[in-house]
Protein backbone atom coordinates (compact mmCIF):
# COMPACT_ATOMS: atom_id res chain seq x y z
CA UNK A 1 0.00 0.00 0.00
CA UNK A 2 1.19 3.59 -0.41
CA UNK A 3 2.07 6.02 2.21
CA UNK A 4 -0.36 8.77 2.30
CA UNK A 5 1.29 11.26 0.54
CA UNK A 6 3.51 9.71 -2.07
CA UNK A 7 5.52 10.78 -5.37
CA UNK A 8 3.86 9.31 -8.19
CA UNK A 9 5.35 9.56 -11.75
CA UNK A 10 3.26 11.68 -13.97
CA UNK A 11 4.94 11.44 -18.03
CA UNK A 12 7.91 12.94 -18.60
CA UNK A 13 9.67 16.03 -19.70
CA UNK A 14 10.46 15.01 -23.01
CA UNK A 15 14.03 14.78 -21.68
CA UNK A 16 13.74 11.26 -20.29
CA UNK A 17 13.57 12.83 -16.73
CA UNK A 18 10.04 12.05 -15.28
CA UNK A 19 7.55 14.15 -13.78
CA UNK A 20 6.42 13.89 -10.70
CA UNK A 21 3.39 14.93 -8.37
CA UNK A 22 2.19 14.31 -4.84
CA UNK A 23 -1.39 12.26 -4.52
CA UNK A 24 -2.80 11.66 -0.74
CA UNK A 25 -4.77 8.13 -0.98
CA UNK A 26 -6.52 8.44 1.88
CA UNK A 27 -8.85 5.33 0.69
CA UNK A 28 -9.20 2.58 -0.96
CA UNK A 29 -12.00 4.10 -3.41
CA UNK A 30 -9.60 7.03 -3.36
CA UNK A 31 -6.77 5.47 -4.71
CA UNK A 32 -9.10 3.31 -7.15
CA UNK A 33 -10.59 6.32 -8.54
CA UNK A 34 -6.75 8.25 -8.44
CA UNK A 35 -5.26 4.91 -10.37
CA UNK A 36 -7.89 4.56 -13.07
CA UNK A 37 -8.50 8.76 -13.70
CA UNK A 38 -4.53 8.14 -15.13
CA UNK A 39 -5.34 5.20 -16.93
CA UNK A 40 -5.83 5.91 -20.79
CA UNK A 41 -9.04 4.77 -22.47
CA UNK A 42 -10.37 4.93 -25.88
CA UNK A 43 -13.98 6.68 -25.86
CA UNK A 44 -16.69 4.92 -27.37
CA UNK A 45 -20.35 5.02 -27.53
CA UNK A 46 -22.89 2.10 -27.48
CA UNK A 47 -26.26 2.92 -28.99
CA UNK A 48 -29.64 0.76 -29.16
CA UNK A 49 -32.97 0.61 -28.83
CA UNK A 50 -35.33 -0.08 -26.07
CA UNK A 51 -39.08 -2.45 -26.80
CA UNK A 52 -40.52 0.36 -27.76
CA UNK A 53 -37.92 1.09 -30.63
CA UNK A 54 -36.73 4.25 -28.94
CA UNK A 55 -33.17 5.12 -29.44
CA UNK A 56 -30.96 4.50 -25.95
CA UNK A 57 -26.65 5.08 -26.04
CA UNK A 58 -24.28 6.02 -23.74
CA UNK A 59 -20.36 6.85 -23.91
CA UNK A 60 -18.47 4.06 -22.34
CA UNK A 61 -14.28 4.21 -21.65
CA UNK A 62 -14.76 0.13 -20.85
CA UNK A 63 -15.34 -1.27 -23.74
CA UNK A 64 -12.69 -3.92 -24.45
CA UNK A 65 -12.02 -6.69 -26.44
CA UNK A 66 -12.92 -10.22 -25.12
CA UNK A 67 -12.07 -12.66 -27.43
CA UNK A 68 -11.17 -12.78 -31.11
CA UNK A 69 -12.52 -16.29 -31.99
CA UNK A 70 -14.72 -15.98 -31.97
CA UNK A 71 -15.00 -11.87 -31.80
CA UNK A 72 -16.73 -10.94 -28.69
CA UNK A 73 -16.34 -7.38 -27.00
CA UNK A 74 -17.23 -6.25 -23.29
CA UNK A 75 -18.75 -3.03 -21.79
CA UNK A 76 -19.47 -2.42 -18.05
CA UNK A 77 -22.50 -0.58 -16.79
CA UNK A 78 -24.43 0.87 -13.81
CA UNK A 79 -28.18 -0.97 -13.74
CA UNK A 80 -29.54 1.91 -13.50
CA UNK A 81 -28.62 3.65 -16.24
CA UNK A 82 -30.90 4.66 -18.82
CA UNK A 83 -29.39 2.25 -21.60
CA UNK A 84 -29.34 -0.97 -19.34
CA UNK A 85 -32.28 -2.07 -20.64
CA UNK A 86 -31.46 -1.97 -24.37
CA UNK A 87 -28.62 -4.53 -23.26
CA UNK A 88 -30.18 -7.46 -22.43
CA UNK A 89 -29.72 -10.84 -23.62
CA UNK A 90 -30.10 -11.30 -27.60
CA UNK A 91 -30.48 -7.56 -27.85
CA UNK A 92 -28.40 -6.01 -30.90
CA UNK A 93 -26.67 -2.94 -30.29
CA UNK A 94 -23.89 -0.94 -32.15
CA UNK A 95 -20.48 -0.37 -30.49
CA UNK A 96 -18.72 3.08 -32.08
CA UNK A 97 -14.95 4.21 -31.38
CA UNK A 98 -14.69 7.57 -31.41
CA UNK A 99 -12.53 9.55 -33.74
CA UNK A 100 -10.43 12.35 -32.23
CA UNK A 101 -12.65 14.91 -33.40
CA UNK A 102 -15.92 13.66 -31.99
CA UNK A 103 -15.35 15.16 -28.08
CA UNK A 104 -18.81 17.22 -28.54
CA UNK A 105 -20.54 13.58 -29.71
CA UNK A 106 -18.76 11.58 -26.76
CA UNK A 107 -20.19 14.61 -24.50
CA UNK A 108 -23.65 14.40 -25.76
CA UNK A 109 -23.84 11.00 -25.39
CA UNK A 110 -22.92 10.90 -21.42
CA UNK A 111 -25.59 14.39 -20.84
CA UNK A 112 -29.04 14.22 -20.67
CA UNK A 113 -30.98 11.14 -21.40
CA UNK A 114 -33.55 12.97 -23.17
CA UNK A 115 -30.49 15.20 -25.62
CA UNK A 116 -28.84 11.97 -26.79
CA UNK A 117 -30.53 11.62 -29.99
CA UNK A 118 -31.55 15.60 -30.21
CA UNK A 119 -29.06 16.81 -33.71
CA UNK A 120 -27.64 15.32 -36.60
CA UNK A 121 -24.70 13.36 -35.14
CA UNK A 122 -26.75 10.15 -35.88
CA UNK A 123 -29.21 8.56 -38.40
CA UNK A 124 -30.41 4.89 -37.96
CA UNK A 125 -28.24 2.40 -39.34
CA UNK A 126 -27.68 -1.65 -39.16
CA UNK A 127 -31.01 -2.85 -38.73
CA UNK A 128 -32.61 0.30 -37.53
CA UNK A 129 -30.29 1.02 -34.41
CA UNK A 130 -28.90 4.07 -34.11
CA UNK A 131 -25.66 4.77 -35.35
CA UNK A 132 -23.28 7.69 -34.76
CA UNK A 133 -21.85 9.27 -37.78
CA UNK A 134 -18.36 9.85 -38.32
CA UNK A 135 -16.39 7.20 -36.28
CA UNK A 136 -13.53 5.64 -36.33
CA UNK A 137 -14.87 2.50 -36.04
CA UNK A 138 -18.69 0.67 -35.89
CA UNK A 139 -19.43 -2.88 -34.85
CA UNK A 140 -23.14 -4.64 -35.14
CA UNK A 141 -22.99 -6.27 -32.18
CA UNK A 142 -25.91 -8.96 -30.10
CA UNK A 143 -25.71 -9.23 -26.40
CA UNK A 144 -24.76 -12.99 -25.12
CA UNK A 145 -24.35 -12.43 -21.28
CA UNK A 146 -25.08 -10.37 -18.97
CA UNK A 147 -23.26 -10.07 -15.50
CA UNK A 148 -24.51 -8.33 -12.78
CA UNK A 149 -22.30 -7.83 -9.51
CA UNK A 150 -23.88 -5.12 -7.30
CA UNK A 151 -25.55 -2.22 -8.78
CA UNK A 152 -23.57 -2.66 -12.43
CA UNK A 153 -22.61 -5.45 -14.89
CA UNK A 154 -20.83 -6.72 -17.46
CA UNK A 155 -22.36 -7.35 -21.17
CA UNK A 156 -20.61 -9.55 -22.99
CA UNK A 157 -21.66 -9.21 -27.17
CA UNK A 158 -20.90 -11.24 -30.19
CA UNK A 159 -19.48 -9.29 -33.12
CA UNK A 160 -21.76 -9.69 -36.50
CA UNK A 161 -20.63 -7.38 -38.96
CA UNK A 162 -18.93 -4.02 -38.87
CA UNK A 163 -16.70 -1.33 -40.37
CA UNK A 164 -13.84 0.55 -39.69
CA UNK A 165 -12.21 4.04 -40.94
CA UNK A 166 -7.97 3.71 -39.62
CA UNK A 167 -7.28 7.30 -41.22
CA UNK A 168 -9.54 8.67 -38.38
CA UNK A 169 -7.65 9.46 -35.17
CA UNK A 170 -8.79 8.01 -32.02
CA UNK A 171 -10.30 9.66 -29.17
CA UNK A 172 -9.04 8.64 -25.55
CA UNK A 173 -9.69 9.80 -22.15
CA UNK A 174 -7.43 10.08 -19.27
CA UNK A 175 -6.63 12.39 -16.36
CA UNK A 176 -10.31 13.57 -16.52
CA UNK A 177 -9.59 14.62 -20.32
CA UNK A 178 -9.78 13.85 -23.84
CA UNK A 179 -6.50 13.13 -26.27
CA UNK A 180 -5.25 12.46 -29.04
CA UNK A 181 -3.32 9.85 -29.86
CA UNK A 182 0.55 11.51 -29.88
CA UNK A 183 3.96 9.97 -31.49
CA UNK A 184 4.50 6.39 -31.96
CA UNK A 185 7.02 5.29 -28.99
CA UNK A 186 9.68 3.15 -30.61
CA UNK A 187 10.30 -0.52 -29.44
Amino acid sequence: MLPCNSMLPFGNNGDGTAIERIVTIVTPQDAFLAAFSLHPAGVAVITGNLDDGTPVGFTATSLASFSASPPRATVNIAQHASSYPALAMGKRVILHFLSSDQVGVSRIMAGDFVQRFAGDHWSPGFGGLPQIHGVRAALLATVVAVTEVGDNATIVFDISDGETHADYPPLVYVDRRYHRVGEIVSD
